[in-house]
């Protein structure tokens, strides 16, 4: 669901406190005939990939270094040492919640696709065991699954 009814910040007991939340989901997949888990990358990932870029031109910039440095490059630098040293403090931000609903359908034997472009889920023992399907990359794969698998049912 989308909206305030269904979010942790959603000081419901009925259905946005975190036991509620667990219950309802717990109900949902339950009922289901097949769970599809996202767990998309979260956006750290894709801020380290570019700063690791950047760095990849480390001898260019040691050059700029020994010569004059601009003032935008000199910027950057700070910047991204900021940035490594936060990703660092507090790792990156992923929805957990998800991993229990994967393990739930493992259990009640609801057959599983799971997408993720996010390292750390691909290479989790119970995303890469757990789920029916190896993991897929995008939605779009995982509509193509989906939609063979239900294919004879649907009509």
């Amino acid at each position: 669901m989308i909206g305030a009814r269904y979010d942790v910040a959603y000081n419901d007991p009925r259905f946005g406190m975190p036991k509620s939340i667990v219950a309802k989901n717990f109900l949902d997949l339950r009922a289901c005939d097949m769970a599809l888990a996202y767990f998309p990358a979260p956006p750290e990932i894709a801020e380290l990939g570019g700063i690791i870029e950047r760095l990849a031109n480390l001898e260019s910039i040691v050059t700029d270094i020994v010569g004059p440095v601009g003032a935008e490059e000199a910027v950057a630098m700070r910047v991204d040492v900021e940035t490594l040293r936060r990703h660092a403090r507090k790792g990156p931000q992923r929805s957990i919640g998800t991993i229990g609903e994967v393990s739930w359908a493992y259990a009640l034997r609801k057959p599983c696709v799971l997408v993720s472009d996010d390292p750390f889920i691909t290479s989790h023992p119970f995303t890469s065991v757990q789920p029916d399907w190896p993991v897929l990359s995008t939605l779009d794969q995982a509509i193509e699954v989906v939609a063979g698998i239900w294919q004879d049912y649907a009509t």
